[in-house]
């Protein structure tokens, strides 16, 4: 009779500095379940505006918070949530980033905007 696989260690989340790969984490979890993301009417707007041309949905923004990489290192906000920008080429086109709040009080994304992001570079 073999030994169990062995748990894989996961380092716990350190809120007070997070890290971008324990960002990454939280959103991939958290984003199984599309109730926990909450897109703001801002992000909407943005959608509509900016994304004209090839159809670009919800279902594009929870794909990029799913397979998406967080560019660069998450900011504290004021209200003790971490700002992040989580960013994807789509498909047949141009790079796209989602600005993204994590919560730490309840297992809430806050999705604040949506841009291109290969025009800031």
């Amino acid at each position: 009779m073999g030994m169990a696989d062995p748990t894989p260690f996961v380092r716990p989340i350190r809120w007070d500095r997070l890290r971008t790969d324990e960002a990454e984490r939280i959103i991939r979890k958290r984003v199984q379940d599309t109730g926990n993301v909450i897109i703001s009417e801002h992000a909407f707007e943005r959608i509509d505006e900016r994304f004209s041309g090839p159809a670009f949905t919800t279902v594009d923004v929870y794909h990029i918070l799913e397979t998406g990489r967080i560019r660069e290192a998450p900011i504290r906000e004021a209200t003790g949530e971490w700002k992040v920008i989580v960013v994807r080429r789509l498909p047949g086109t141009r790079e796209a980033g989602v600005v993204t709040l994590i919560a730490r009080t309840d297992d809430t994304l806050f999705v604040k905007t949506v841009e291109w992001m290969d025009w800031l570079t």
